[in-house]
Parts: structure tokens; C-alpha cells; sequence
């Protein structure tokens, strides 16, 4: 039985060990193909980015069990689907995604709207938008989620381009497809006011579509709430490229030996959970169990991101014809193997997909657009004026957060000002849940949160 698209990256765990084989070579031979002109300049600074040992150990562990947040014990849940009539030709391969797959927790009176946006390559239901759901939901939230702009789901059912990853189309495709949501919320929902949120990558599209609303006005966005967001989205994976090339390399030998280390945890993982689909928390649950170094963390955080882009990648080079790893005269069809696929992109950085993907179509459809610029266009400065003059913008962030730097971490500091936390310790994502991020973030949201005094 062929896998449904949605569960891409749980095929790519499942088989592979089956399907480890060597593929330097072959990739080697697609990077020379690459145009220097897309070429993406080298991430600054270490790797790791602001991470010591004790971020790396929080990234992959999360938060402790004792200092998480009371949460309400049952939130009622509703899967909705609609069909965007903007939505592309949906490939064969795709066929599972036609529709734009998002969750609905209402309240039974009229309350205000969180729609929460998952990070990088997450669906609309994973288990860090389950903790901000259930905490904005005892808050007394309807709360909406939505998948990531870069996941396979919406990269089909509610991309115009089909090739993720850039802040502004991305954007305008989550408001669109937010107006359409809302639209056709049972009418026994009543909605207040509406705030958007969102963690990593999320994050920074909430800011973005906030920015969008304040210029057409559509929804009428009160706040937003940035958790862990990105300065720049490809500095950021490229520094994350740079912790995947360090610590598992870019050959297939040191990729199947880290999958043999949690192959046997991430199964009885997958065995005793009701998800379909394998996020970033089940690998990264497999690995807080069974890996001990820094290295070795380094590379489960590396891999987690790699295997996000593997669908991105995937999906771009499908909608795009740019011929990468799928032939555009003979796309693949339900039942052919995907195997040969995932090996080849999952030993392929970012830098590969920004230039041979998403530099060649964007190039071709933005007028008096260069590498350079589209680099720009995806930093929050884009929306810089509007995050340093609207008090309505706010953001969490870690002092050792691996996806930053100094500079980075000093830029936030400046634009938000008083509208920014920096806590001592968490890394990436690694604090989401505490007693104080939920606490700072309930409080933004109603606006009435203050930086405590040093």
C-alpha cells in the first residue's frame, strides 16, 4: 500500500535503515548542478547558534514534568477540511491532501479567537500546538491550529506557489485561508476578538500575517505572539544545515547509524500513540531516551529539521518542474516507490533547495528580484517598523536558543523592546509549556503583560 503523503516523514523513519545506502555520489553530482548565483551565504557564528550543553539537552527534552503549567484535563477537539478554491492541480502522489486539514477547540459562549501556527514542517495537531491549545483553551479561547505554511498538508491544499518558505507568500497564503476558515466556523461559534500566535517558524508567520491584517484589514488581528521565532529563516536552517553536516556528515552510513541508535524507541514510541503522524517530538522523545552526548543530541535536533525539509523539498520540486529529484514529465504516481527520493533529499541541506528550487521560481516570478533580495525578504525586518512602533506585537525567546545568534537575540532587544522576554534557559522550545511561558503568554495575549523589573 502506498503511503498517504501526510505520513512522508514517518515512511522516511520506518524504512530507513531498509533503504540506507550510499548516494554521495549522486549527490554530490545534483550540488554541482546548483546555480552559484542562488547560492545562500554561510550561517554566522557557531553551528549551535546561542546553545551550550544544557540548551541542547532542553531543545530535545522539553520541559519537566513539575514545572509544567496546569492544564484542563479534557479540551474538546474538532477536525475541520475545506477545499481552497486558489489550490493548485493537487499532483497523484498528493491525493491525501486535497483539502486543508486544521483543528477547532470552541467554547460554548462567545469568547475570543487564538488561531496558533505550528513551527516548521509541523501539521495542525502536533503535540507542542496540543499544550498551547489546552493552555489558551483554559484560558477561556476558542482556539484554532493550523499546520505550518512548509508542511505538505498546506504546501498542497492552501499554497498559490507551492514552493514554501518565503514569510510574505506564505503569509498571505495562511490570512487567506484564515478568512476562509472563519467563514465557515459553525455559526454557534461566536467570536470577540482574534489573536495570532505561533512557535519557531510559526511564529514569525503570525507576525507576518498580523502585518498583512493591518494593511487590509480583513480579519482585524488584535495581537500576535511570537514563541522562539527565527531573525532570519534561512540563516537560521542554514545554521541548523551546519549542525547536521558537523555532527552526522553528508554521507548515508552516519545517517543509518543514528536511526539504528532509535529505531527501537521511536517504534514503541509510534506503537503506544494515537497520532498518525511522526512530529518532531516523537524523535526527539526517542532520543532524550537513548542518546548521551552533546554530539549526539546536536545530531537528533539536526536530523529532526532535515526530515521537515525532506517534505518541503519534496513538495516544491513536484509544484516547481525543477527537475531535482522528481522527473516533471513523469511525476510519481499512487504506488510508485519513494524511497530512492527520500535518500537522495535527506542527504540535501537548505542551501540546495534555495537554489535550485525556491531561487529559480521565485527569480522567475518576482519581478527585479535577486538571490540577495530574496535572502532579505525572509528577515524580520520586513515587518521591522511594524514590530517596533504596534504594541500589539509581542515575543518569547531563550538566551541559549540554538536558532539565533548574538546579533539575532541583540535585533529582537532592540525592535520589541519592553514587548520581549528573554528567559535564562530552554534553548529551542525547550521551556514551551512552563509554569512562566504560559503565564507571559496568557498575559500578552490580553495585554497586560510587563517585563519585570531587573
Amino acid at each position: 500500500m502506498h503511503p498517504r503523503p501526510r505520513a512522508f516523514r514517518l515512511l522516511l523513519i520506518v524504512v530507513a535503515i531498509a533503504t540506507a545506502g550510499a548516494c554521495a555520489a549522486g549527490v554530490a553530482a545534483a550540488g554541482a548542478a546548483a546555480d552559484p548565483a542562488g547560492a545562500l551565504p554561510p550561517a554566522p557564528g557557531p553551528a549551535t547558534g546561542l546553545a551550550d550543553s544544557a540548551a541542547l539537552r532542553a531543545t530535545v527534552f522539553g520541559t519537566p514534568p513539575e514545572d509544567l503549567a496546569p492544564l484542563p484535563a479534557r479540551v474538546p477537539l474538532t477536525e475541520i477540511d475545506l477545499k481552497l478554491p486558489w489550490a493548485n492541480p493537487v499532483p497523484a502522489v498528493f491525493w491525501f491532501d486535497k483539502k486543508l486539514r486544521v483543528w477547532l477547540s470552541a467554547q460554548k459562549t462567545p469568547a475570543p479567537l487564538a488561531i496558533v501556527i505550528a513551527g516548521t514542517g509541523g501539521d495542525g495537531n502536533t503535540a507542542k500546538l496540543g499544550t498551547l491549545r489546552a493552555a489558551l483553551y483554559g484560558a477561556g479561547y476558542h482556539v484554532l491550529t493550523l499546520p505550518s505554511p512548509t508542511f505538505p498538508g498546506f504546501i498542497v491544499s492552501a499554497s498559490r506557489t507551492g514552493v514554501a518558505g518565503d514569510l510574505r507568500q506564505d503569509g498571505a497564503d495562511l490570512y487567506s485561508a484564515m478568512q476562509t476558515i472563519i467563514a465557515h466556523l459553525p455559526r454557534r461559534v461566536q467570536i470577540t476578538d482574534i489573536d495570532v500566535l505561533g512557535y519557531s517558524l510559526g511564529g514569525a508567520n503570525a507576525a507576518v500575517v498580523k502585518a498583512i491584517d493591518a494593511s487590509e484589514g480583513k480579519l482585524h488581528i488584535h495581537r500576535a505572539v511570537m514563541i522562539n521565532p527565527p531573525v532570519s529563516l534561512f540563516t537560521s536552517i542554514g545554521r541548523l544545515d551546519r549542525l547536521f553536516a558537523l555532527n552526522i556528515g553528508t554521507g548515508d552510513a552516519a545517517i543509518e547509524r543514528l536511526y539504528r541508535q532509535l529505531y527501537a524507541e521511536l517504534a514503541n514510541l509510534y506503537r503506544a500513540s494515537d497520532r498518525v503522524e511522526l512530529d518532531e517530538d516523537f524523535l526527539l522523545g526517542a532520543a532524550a531516551a537513548v542518546l548521551k552526548t552533546d554530539a549526539e543530541f546536536s545530531s537528533a535536533i539536526a536530523l529532526s529539521f532535515r526530515l521537515d525539509l525532506v517534505n518541503m523539498f519534496f513538495a516544491g520540486d513536484l509544484y516547481a518542474g525543477t527537475g531535482v529529484v522528481v522527473d516533471p514529465r513523469h511525476p510519481p504516481r499512487v504506488g510508485d516507490p519513494l524511497e530512492k527520493i527520500e535518500t537522495t533529499l535527506r542527504a540535501m541541506p537548505f542551501s540546495e533547495y534555495f537554489a535550485r528550487v525556491f531561487a529559480p521560481y521565485y527569480l522567475a516570478h518576482r519581478a527585479d528580484s535577486t538571490a540577495k533580495s530574496l535572502i532579505a525578504d525572509n528577515r524580520l525586518d520586513i515587518i521591522g517598523e511594524a514590530l517596533r512602533n504596534d504594541a500589539d506585537y509581542y515575543a518569547q525567546t531563550n538566551s541559549d536558543d540554538l536558532i539565533l545568534d548574538k546579533a539575532e537575540l541583540r535585533w529582537l532587544e532592540h525592535t520589541l523592546g519592553d514587548r520581549l522576554v528573554v528567559y535564562d534557559h530552554g534553548g529551542h522550545l525547550g521551556n514551551l509549556g512552563d509554569r512562566s511561558q504560559i503565564a507571559d503568554m496568557l498575559a500578552m495575549l490580553a495585554g497586560t503583560w510587563h517585563r519585570p523589573a531587573p
